[in-house]
C-alpha cells in the first residue's frame, strides 16, 4: 500500500503514546505507538494493535512498518 509513507525517523520523534498505523500481518492497520528502542539495527517500535480476530496485540515492529495515519494531524495523543 502506497497510501502510507513510513519513516524511521518518525518512531524516533513522536510523542508517547501516538496514533499511528502500522504494517501487520500483511495489511495496514490503526495502532498506537507506546514505546521505542533504538538498536544497533535501527529504532524498533512497540506498538498495539486490532488483529483479524478482534484481540488486541501488542508487538515490537522495526520503525519502517510504522507510519502517520493520512486522516489524522500529525499526531493524536492520548488524554
Amino acid at each position: 500500500m502506497t497510501e502510507f509513507e513510513p519513516g524511521t525517523e518518525l518512531v524516533s520523534r513522536l510523542p508517547l503514546p501516538s496514533h499511528v498505523v502500522v504494517h501487520a500481518d500483511g495489511k495496514w492497520r490503526r495502532g498506537w505507538l507506546i514505546g521505542r528502542d533504538h538498536e544497533e539495527s535501527g529504532w524498533t517500535a512497540l506498538v498495539q494493535y486490532e488483529g483479524d480476530d478482534g484481540n488486541e496485540r501488542t508487538e515490537r515492529l522495526p520503525a519502517e512498518r510504522i507510519a502517520l495515519p493520512t486522516s489524522e494531524g500529525p499526531t493524536e495523543q492520548a488524554s
